[in-house]
């Protein structure tokens, strides 16, 4: 009787370490810009996926890497800025030719973006017009917006919390210049 129960615990504490090692095996569940995971990777391998980089230190333990995107990690960026905190990636923000008239690179990017994340919010990137569309994978936000009048579009990656953070950041603020118009009147 009591090897019976010892071979059953044995064979379950075996199951629960597989079950551990395959999900820390597990694919990442954020979005994953020029192969750096959101709120994952570290500023070291942005500063070596990059290479040459302009470094700016921010307010707490934040650090902005800017840098010339090698046309190898995206064609036709131009520019990517890095946003570290605590030495972790929390936003990527790349800017990339529209592809000419008709916005066809733009166009193409979302293409692509709908089929690997969850669209939650704006739609097709249009051929003429303001184009915004932001997707969600895992614990990362991202936007592409595409503005009319401008050669170039922008894809900016989030870790959420960051994100939430600038929304509620940028609420109060609307909330307060509102309020400010008011008691002028």
């Amino acid at each position: 009787m009591k090897s019976l129960f010892c071979k059953k615990l044995g064979l379950h504490i075996l199951t629960l370490a597989l079950m551990t090692s395959t999900a820390s095996a597990a694919a990442p569940t954020n979005a994953m810009p020029f192969g750096l995971e959101i709120g994952v990777a570290s500023c070291d391998a942005a500063r070596t996926k990059l290479g040459r980089v302009e470094e700016a230190k921010l307010d707490g333990t934040d650090v902005l890497l800017t840098a010339a995107v090698p046309s190898a990690l995206y064609d036709g960026a131009s520019k990517a800025v890095v946003r570290c905190r605590d030495g972790k990636v929390i936003a990527v923000q790349i800017e990339a030719s529209k592809g000419g008239m008709g916005n066809d690179g733009a166009r193409e990017v979302f293409s692509n973006l709908s089929k690997k994340y969850k669209l939650v919010a704006g739609g097709a990137m249009p051929q003429l017009g303001d184009g915004y569309a932001r997707f969600a994978a895992g614990n990362s936000i991202i936007e592409q917006e595409s503005p009319h009048l401008s050669f170039v579009f922008t894809l900016t990656y989030f870790e959420k919390s960051f994100y939430d953070n600038i929304v509620a950041s940028n609420k109060k603020k609307d909330k307060k210049a509102r309020e400010n118009k008011e008691s002028s009147l």
